[in-house]
This record gives C-alpha cells, structure tokens and sequence, in this order.
C-alpha cells in the first residue's frame, strides 16, 4: 500500500483541516496491510555519514589550520584571507547538515509481517514479507565478510509500488539489511519450495530453475552436471563440467538468497541421485567411480543453509570474472 506522508481530516465544520503524525500514519497503513505488531525503528543515518559534509569539514579545517599558522608567523593578512576561505567550505557543510536535517522524519519500520519505508516528500510504503522481491547490490560471500557488506536494497511489492534505500539513508543497516533477507526468506521459501515439487518452474529475473534443470538466456543446465554455484564479482556464476559460467547480475535476481537455497537443494539432490547410480562429475569435471567419492564431493559444495536465514554465497570477491575460465552463458 502506497499513501500520502501526511493524512488531512476534516476539524468539523470550520472548513480547517489537520495532519495526522507520521507515527500514527505509518501504524494505520501497518494495519490496513496486516502486518502485525511493530517490532524496530530505523531513522534516518547520522549526518557524519554524509560524504560532502566530511569533506567539508575536513577542507575548513585544513585551511583553518594554515590561517592560524601564517597568523603565528607574523602574516595576519594572510591568515585572515585563508581564515576567510575556510568559512566557504564550512558555509556548504552547514547548509548541506541543515538539508539533511530538513529530511530527518525518514524512517524505516519493520514488523512481523512486513515493513514501511517513509522518506522526505514522499509516501509512505507498506511491504509484506509474503510479497515483496527484494534485490541486493552486494551480497556477502561468508558471514564474516558480512560486516563489511554495503546494504543497497530495492524493493517491488505487487501493483508497482517500491523504494530503494541503503545503510546511507537508515542507520543500523547490520540491523535491518539482515533482518529484511531472513524475513523474506523464511517467509516465502515453503511456497516456493512446493511449486518447484509441483514440477513447475520458478523464475528469478531471467534465471528459472525447476526438478530437473537450471535454465538461463535459453540455455538449460540439468543439476546433476553443475559442481559449484558461486558470486564472483556480482555476477551469478555456475561450474558446469569443469567449466565456469557466467549468468545474471546478483542484483537482478529477486529474493537471491531464496533463489541460493533451492538452487543448492536441487543441486545437491542431483547429486545424491547421480552417486546411487554410482557415477557423478566431480568438482574437476571428471568422474567419481564409487559412492564414497560422491558424498565427497557432495559434502565439499555449498552446504545449503537454514530455512530460516539467509543464505551464504561462497567465492572470492576480488575476481570480475568467474574462477578459471569464464563462459557466457
């Protein structure tokens, strides 16, 4: 649901009107939505988090300290004039935190089912966690790299309605970044999960995956011939008989962590069936000729995460390719 910052109601017959808190705004279209009881507010991210304003800060400062020091070498005149320099900088600095400031009302608002976005000038928006295709520009590839994460989302809920935020515009994105994903996850993976039983596809962007295959730019990769699935540089990348493949950008595969975890579990599955029969591609691209050089293998891959969570990519993060050699798909 998509509403207007401010509510306007009638005061009862003198023709004036009154705006409704954005407090008592978000909650009303929280439980227009459904989306249960209110769990976290994110406001808006300090002002030391604005780059301009650093940099500002730092120019006055420099200059600031030069005009003291040509003043204590005997050059009033020219400590005056870099003094006077200084203000400029100093001048943008403030006017840039009195803007920022201007738009401190923007806050985030998780809750058991779903979240609300509200920025400056703009309406407020109702998510639910059953709905909403949330995009990632980086995701972690282990969980200690996960502090470092830049948390860059966008979100699409149904009719259209969106919002794009990072950990620029709210505080606490090691907070709300993976409380978001997991909520996401552990919400929509169960139905996903029955379609794909269903023997249906499920698409992810332009990524499909169903029972048998993996399938991509019209290109289909049945599982049983795919040894690794990894994030290289952004890019979604597959190992398909010893050979790396380059799929969609990470940040255009809706819900990627949902997208990891089935791939993984069909992924494995393949595996585990093509080990029964005594013969599975190893993670060379050659043949494993016993059951226990299968589970091996098995065992080796990405290990598929909890339901509950987000899932983690491995990789190297340095690459702007795939490992090895790199094959569009």
């Amino acid at each position: 649901m998509t509403t207007p910052s401010t509510q306007q109601r009638e005061t009862g017959g003198t023709g004036g009107r009154r705006t409704v808190p954005l407090s008592q705004l978000i909650y009303l279209i929280a439980d227009h939505d459904k989306l249960g009881e209110h769990r976290q507010t994110f406001l808006p991210a300090p002002m030391s988090g604005d780059t301009v304003v650093r940099g500002c800060a730092l120019v006055a400062g420099g200059l600031a300290v030069v005009g003291a020091l040509c003043a204590a070498a005997g050059s009033l005149v020219g400590g005056g004039v870099v003094g006077g320099l200084a203000l400029v900088p100093a001048a943008a600095a403030f006017l840039r935190g009195r803007r920022n400031r201007g738009s401190g009302t923007a806050r985030l608002d998780l809750f058991d089912y779903g979240l609300t976005v509200y920025r400056a000038s703009e309406d407020v928006v109702a998510f639910r966690w059953d709905t909403v295709e949330v995009r990632q520009q980086v995701i972690p590839f282990h969980n200690a790299a996960a502090a470092a994460t830049d948390y860059s989302f966008v979100l699409t809920g149904p009719g259209g309605s969106g919002a794009t935020f990072d950990e620029k515009t709210f505080e606490g994105a090691r907070e709300w970044g993976p409380a978001i994903q997991s909520a996401v996850t552990a919400t929509q993976l169960p139905a996903v999960v029955e379609v794909i039983d269903d023997e249906q596809a499920v698409l992810f962007g332009e990524v499909a995956v169903d029972l048998i295959v993996l399938t991509y730019a019209g290109r289909s990769y049945p599982w049983e011939r795919i040894q690794r699935i990894e994030s290289q540089h952004g890019l979604v990348c597959i190992k398909v008989d010893g050979q790396w493949v380059s799929l969609a950008p990470v940040e255009s595969i809706p819900n990627f962590y949902i997208f990891n975890e089935v791939a993984e579990r069909l992924r494995l599955a393949a595996l585990a069936e093509a080990a029964e029969r005594g013969a599975v591609p190893d993670i060379d691209g050659a043949v494993a000729g016993s059951e226990d050089e299968a589970n091996t293998v098995a065992q080796s891959g990405n290990s598929a995460p909890e339901e509950t969570g987000a899932a983690e990519i491995t990789g190297t993060a340095n690459n702007s390719e795939c490992p090895d050699r790199n094959v569009n798909a």
